[in-house]
């Protein structure tokens, strides 16, 4: 580990020059780094898009599921995206943390790739399908891209994605956001599409390109405000089916893009909040921010001393 912290610490100028030139730059999408690089162009791309202030065992948990068990539809080859918009609809941005964002997304996509690789087995194989081999990329072997982007919302994003050139993705593959319930909400909120009437008609270029959402259900806890706010994995599915049965198609949701959503079980990972691990971090609790965290990102917290002074992260220069 202290090998992987000294060399993750050697390419922060390479970080920040690379952040820089983004920000400056017209482009509003570019991927930075990737962690095992291949040539293999992918035609499903998984898009983790998060604050990652910091990646938690939440986000391996989106990852993780969409990797090892994807569904019947999204189609061999995969690559992931972790994705970092520098500019966010629900939170105001703190410039002088994003080099840092970099390098935790960085060593966490180290982290995942580490723990994909016990699993070897051909995904084609495991499927009983008869894919060519070109195509039968395993879990373990799977690309991850470290990317920016300058747009706040997924229907902006994706467009950002297929358009900057030079394009990162020639293959142009259907995009497919892993995202967990209470983010489902938000992206059907009407609120946050007052330019469009009616609102979400604003999310007809996102379906119509085939793209696609895979929703993590949130646990059900009583005794966790966070977690009872959202109901029960039942009332979840519940929303889901709604979406599909024309439930919001008044406010522009038409009840077939509803079969672009797919809904899986989370487990308990999936709720924790990065919040709750920064103010671990600054009251000094490492066994609880390595419970919630993977063992990279733990690690470089401390080192780097990030939420010390301020919780919300203001510390991360």
């Amino acid at each position: 580990m202290a090998s992987r912290i000294a060399s993750l610490r050697t390419i922060l100028p390479e970080l920040e020059s690379a952040l820089r030139l983004f920000t400056s730059s017209p482009s509003k999408f570019r991927v930075v780094r990737t962690v095992n690089p291949t040539n293999t162009q992918p035609r499903t791309l998984y898009i983790l898009d998060s604050s990652f202030n910091p990646p938690s065992i939440a986000h391996l948990a989106l990852a993780t599921s969409a990797i090892s068990n994807p569904a019947p539809s999204d189609s061999q080859p995969h690559r992931l995206l972790l994705l970092f918009s520098t500019h966010n609809a629900d939170k105001a941005p703190s410039p002088a943390s994003f080099v840092q964002r970099l390098a935790l997304m960085t060593i966490f996509a180290e982290d995942l790739s580490r723990s994909l690789q016990p699993s070897t087995q051909s995904l084609g194989g495991s499927l009983g399908t008869s894919l060519p081999a070109v195509e039968q990329i395993s879990p373990a072997n799977i690309s991850i891209d470290i990317g920016l982007t300058k747009e706040p919302y997924y229907t902006d994003k994706s467009i950002a994605i297929v358009s900057t050139e030079p394009l990162s993705y020639p293959s142009n593959p259907v995009h497919v956001h892993l995202v967990g319930y209470d983010t489902l909400i938000r992206f059907c909120a009407a609120k946050y599409y007052p330019n469009h009437n009616p609102p979400l008609s604003a999310l007809a270029p996102f379906f119509s390109a085939g793209h696609k959402l895979r929703v993590t259900q949130r646990p059900f806890d009583p005794s966790d405000r966070s977690s009872s706010q959202f109901g029960t994995v039942e009332e979840q599915a519940v929303y889901l089916q709604n979406l599909r049965d024309g439930g919001f198609e008044k406010e522009g949701f038409e009840k077939a893009w509803g079969n672009q959503i797919d809904m899986v079980a989370g487990d308990d990972g999936v709720g924790v909040s990065s919040t709750r691990i920064r103010n671990a971090a600054k009251a000094g609790d490492w066994d609880v921010v390595k419970q919630l965290c993977t063992e990279g990102v733990a690690t470089w917290v401390r080192e780097m001393a990030l939420y010390d002074e301020d919780a919300s992260g203001a510390k991360m220069a």
